[in-house]
Order: structure tokens, then sequence, then C-alpha cells
């Protein structure tokens, strides 16, 4: 007997939608409930639940599409044989839809219902039609089938992982975790990764039994024989075109205002992001270009000299938008180390997640849907560390260290610091000299960029950039969507030969055809203006606030027994004093340092994230400050 039931979590008018997932494939009721709550953050203003014999299923729902009740998840087709579960948006569907109401009844209108009967309609395939940011599940009563998609560049999660009873699935890891049957086991090799990369690369978590749905796949699991089948739906592709800088320019134009025209469409109030540098700067102008009414744009700063605002205000004057200004403070957020962790789900180094999560945070009072600039400079080469591949002298140790954007490029530092366990994991699919030779190997006429860039937006822009942007803003129930990871902007910039991107004539010029093709909307200055990452006074704050919390907790740690470093190194409290001789009026010192810092802040993170996920008796509640960890 089939049993489903819905819980509204709150009574305020809500206007927004995005979600947390979960299912299992058996009948159980009570855990379905504690996965669901631990993900509720993502979707807090709705719960929906499916059970049977075969599968649970939960839905924690924030609104955006259709904000009616009907709207609700799970939702089912016309006999109730067929059930989903979504957590991001589907552009294309009203597109969708127009085709397929010819065939099929529609009872809402959301873009859910879409994925529904165009399943119907095309079986498996239907993931071909989708344009969109996205993780589902199909619950097929008749086939007796659970089929899990996730979207082509991994911009919404989704892990899954065995146990005696079936599969188990969810938008995140804690949601899993709340299974006892579930080891806490930690994966070295993916530890290894996240050492050299900052992230991993082949869809395995620090948690060794926990896969994560690599982009592009979807997994089916048979209900009757309980096994599964992983393939791989979408290849991304290097075919460089012999053509103009104008054919180029035009194409770009065309193709990144069709998916911001896609995104803009909502029935919750949206805005962007606005930094004044050149990727949210064209973003910004062309959603103005395309909206009735001024665009909602923000500018966080920390009241510092790095701040953006001046850069950002040119841009909104230009583009007529409705602009706030939004200042930050650092004040607390070593206390709130825990929550972000807990969060981020696993141990990161790139301070940057400190402000994105303040700005979410502070963003959430103005809109819940935010446009950002992520993914365009891997999409157009947009970092330095690009400059080698376009160089045809530069040195072998030059173009391994430019593949990875890791915390610990040398070995040495590597063993000094770290235990063996954790030291030259590699295998042949993760080896940074192995996938350089790969990526030389795929190259014509030694033009590596764009294979390297292939590379990077198939595992750093998961690892490290979607999973960034989608945990900072779920925890505050934001959804933040990213024109440049549209998924045929993505495979037409892989069609743009590497000169166009960085040009050498005159200086080497990055990003030069996304520069020509915003002359068209942004001021000269703007598109012109050198590359200036995201200025943030870090070391301020490291050097008040955080370094002595940081130094006696990895001393402890050092002290007594654990998990990953060498006792027998001084290395990691050198790295303490060092951060706190750096002069922080002086410019040069904070650069040079700056991979220092985030050294210390993954190391820190590393023992945090062990004592929380793994050692933590309490797990289902855990303890979110700092003290009860020291």
């Amino acid at each position: 007997m089939k049993i489903y039931f819905w819980q509204k979590k709150s009574s305020q008018k809500v206007k927004s939608r995005m979600c947390g997932i979960c299912g299992i494939t058996w009948d159980d009721h009570e855990l379905i409930k504690l996965m669901g709550n631990a993900c509720k953050h993502r979707g807090p203003e709705q719960e929906g639940f499916y059970l049977d014999e075969k599968v649970s299923l939960c839905c924690e729902r924030l609104r955006i599409q259709d904000l009616s009740e009907h709207a609700k998840q799970p939702l089912h087709n016309e006999d109730e044989t067929i059930w989903v579960i979504l957590n991001g948006e589907i552009y294309n569907f009203q597109e969708l839809r127009n085709k397929l109401k010819q065939k099929h009844q529609f009872s809402t209108n959301s873009d859910t219902e879409v994925i529904i009967h165009a399943y119907e309609e095309y079986g498996e395939d239907c993931i071909t039609k989708l344009n969109g940011m996205f993780a589902f599940a199909i619950y097929d009563m008749k086939k007796k089938k659970l089929l899990i998609f996730r979207d082509r560049l991994g911009v919404k999660p989704l892990f899954y992982t065995e146990n005696k009873n079936g599969l188990l699935f969810s938008s995140e890891i804690k949601s899993i975790l709340q299974d006892n049957e579930i080891k806490r086991e930690i994966n070295y090799e993916a530890l290894n990764q996240f050492v050299t990369y900052a992230y991993t690369i082949d869809g395995q978590t620090l948690i060794k039994s926990i896969k994560e749905l690599l982009p592009g796949h979807k997994l089916i699991y048979d209900l009757e024989t309980k096994k599964f089948d992983i393939k791989k739906y979408w290849q991304l592709q290097v075919n460089e075109e012999n053509n103009t800088e104008n054919y180029f320019s035009k194409k770009l134009e065309d193709i990144l205002e069709n998916s911001i025209k896609d995104r803009m469409v909502s029935d919750a109030p949206l805005g962007a992001f606005l930094s004044g540098g050149l990727d949210s700067s064209i973003m910004v102008g062309m959603m103005s270009k395309l909206s009735e009414t001024p665009v909602k744009t923000f500018t966080t700063g920390f009241g510092h000299e790095l701040d953006e605002y001046e850069e950002a205000k040119i841009v909104a004057e230009h583009c007529n938008t409705n602009h706030t200004e939004i200042n930050l403070t650092f004040e607390q957020l070593t206390k709130s180390l825990p929550t972000i962790l807990w969060h981020m789900e696993f141990p990161f180094g790139r301070p940057s997640i400190l402000s994105n999560f303040l700005a979410a945070k502070e963003i959430k009072n103005h809109v819940t849907v935010a446009f950002t600039g992520e993914g365009s400079d891997e999409c157009f080469g947009g970092y330095n560390r690009y400059l080698p591949f376009v160089d045809k002298n530069a040195e072998i140790k030059r173009l391994r260290n430019s593949i990875s954007s890791g915390f610990f490029k040398d070995e040495k530092i590597i063993n000094e610091i770290f235990k063996e366990k954790i030291q030259n994991k590699y295998n042949k699919n993760n080896d940074p000299n192995m996938i350089l030779e790969r990526i030389k190997k795929n190259s014509l006429n030694n033009n590596y960029l764009n294979n390297l860039l292939k590379f990077e937006l198939e595992t750093e822009i998961p690892g490290a950039q979607t999973w960034r942007i989608d945990r900072t803003g779920s925890a505050h129930a934001v959804e933040l969507r990213e024109p440049f990871l549209d998924y045929r902007l993505v495979e037409f910039c892989l069609t743009i030969p590497q000169e166009l991107k960085i040009n050498q004539i005159n200086g080497l010029k990055k990003k030069f055809i996304l520069q020509k093709t915003s002359l068209k909307f942004l001021p000269e200055k703007i598109v012109k203006r050198k590359k200036f990452p995201w200025g943030i006074p870090f070391f301020d704050f490291f050097k008040k606030e955080f370094i002595g919390v940081s130094e006696d907790f990895l001393k402890k740690s050092l002290l007594n027994k654990n998990e990953f470093f060498n006792s027998k190194s001084t290395n990691v409290l050198d790295m303490c004093k060092k951060v706190k001789n750096v002069n922080t009026n002086n410019s040069k010192d904070i650069e040079i340092n700056d991979l220092l810092l985030r050294q210390i802040l993954f190391l820190f993170n590393l023992e945090l994230w062990n004592k929380m996920f793994i050692e933590n008796d309490n797990f289902k509640n855990p303890n979110l400050t700092l003290e009860n960890y020291q």
C-alpha cells in the first residue's frame, strides 16, 4: 500500500524554490524524515513525502516556479505511476510544456511537472531535452526503476551510497549519514586529491562509502534486482573553429543573452551580484537590456581600500540598476566556522567562502534569487595560471602546477606536514603528471589551453566553484544562478581558438573575446580594467580574530592523537607564526603569503571536519560552537 503526505512548514507567503531532495529504495518513514530534516535549510518552506513498499522520497522545497500549493513535491503523472523530486530549475520548461501539453495533461505550471511528461514521452533520453541546473529522481512504478539525473556541469549536487537495504541518495552528505548503517570512514585517496587540487576529480568524497554522481551522468537503479548502472549522457568536446573575431563575438553575444534571458524567468524577485569586474558587469548589462524594470544589483565590501564600490557604481549608473551597497563585517566569524563547515561538508582553504557565506546571508534580506558571474574565467581563460599554456616555451613544471589550484603543490611540504597515509596516493586518473600528458596528447599544434579549460570545466567547476556557490547560498535559502555555466555557452566556448581568449598581440590580454563583446554594453573603462580578484581583507581578519584560535587548535591536534598531521614536524605551527609576522599594511607581503593563509585555513578546517563528521558521537545533532571541538 502506498502512502504519501505533505507538511507545510510555514503559513508565510513564499516566493521562491530551491530544494533538498533525498530518497531510499525501501520503506522507512523514520529514516527519510531524518534525511529530510538534515537538508531542510535548502527548502524550509514546504516538506513533502512519498512512501510505498519499494521507495521513500522526500523534498524540502523553496518555491520559485508556480508558487501555488498544487506544485508541491513529489509530483506525479495522471495515473500516479510516475513520481519525481527536483532540486534546481529547468530553464526551457515553457518550450517543452508547449510541445508536451498536446499529448499530456498538466495540473501545475511548475517546471517539475515538465520532467514527468518528458520522461513519459522520451524515456531516459528526456535528459537530453532539458536545459537547466538540476538533480532529480524519477520513480517509475511500472518499470520498477528509480532513475537519478544530474545536470551537465554539476551546478546542483547529488550524493549516493548503498547499504544492506538498498540505495540512498541526497543533495547533501550529512543527510545520508543519518543512516546509522553508513560507516563514517575517511577516504584517504579523496583526501590526497583535496590536498593536491582542493577538490576531488573522480566522484569520490571524504567519506569512503559515499560517492558523488558526476556531472552529466545518470544512475538507473533496478528495484527488483537491487543493482544499478551509471552512464554518462553528455560529453564535453574541444572543437576549435576557424572563423573571424566578429563571428565569435556575435555568436557569444547571442548565446550569453539567451542564457541570461532563460534564467530571468522566475515568479520570485531576483537580482545580481555586481563587483564592477568584467564578468558580473556584462551579465548585468545584458540583464538590464532584457528587463522592463531596473535590475536589482548588489555590491558587498568590508569598508576597506580593496572594496570595489566605485567600479560597481559606474556599471550600475550606466545600466540604470536599482543598486544597493552592502557592508560586511568579519565580527564573530571565527565562532561561525563550525556552522559554515557544517554547510560546506568538506574542508576548505579558500577564504572567499567566508565572504560568500556572509554575502548570501545579507542578500537574503533583499532577494531570494541572485545571478553570479561564476564560470567565466574557466570558459575564457581568465586566470594568470592559464598563461603558461599559451607559452610555447613554458617549462613542464610550470604547466604541471597550472593544472591544479590546490594548496600544497610541493611534494616535500606534503611529506613533512602530513602522515604517510595521505602522501603519494595518486592513481593514473588523478596524478597531475598523467593529466598533463592527456592534455598534451589531446591538443593539436601545441594549443593546450582549451584542453586545460575542458579539464577544469569538468572537475574544478563542480568540485570547487558550483559547490561553493550552492552551499553558501543554500545555507540561507538563497538560489544563485550562473549564466556563464549554461551548457550551450560552455560548448561554444571550446570552439573559440585560444588566441581569442588569451591574445598575445601587444601584450597578454585575457578573456579577449569577452572584452570585445562587452564593449557594446559597458563603458570602455570597465571592459579594459585590469582583472582584480575580489578584494577581501582576510589578513586583517586572520591576524585579529583567527590566527590565535587556529594556532591553539592545531597545537592541541599535534600534541594529541590525530589522523592527519606528522606530529614530529614543526611546519604547521611555523606556518601560524609566519602569518602573525605578515605586515598587513604591505600589499606585497600579503600577496607573497596568500598561499600560506589558505594552507592554514585548510588544515584548521580539515581537523575540525574530522572532529565534526567522523568523531562526533552526536552527529545527528552536532554542536556548532567552536568550544565543543577544542
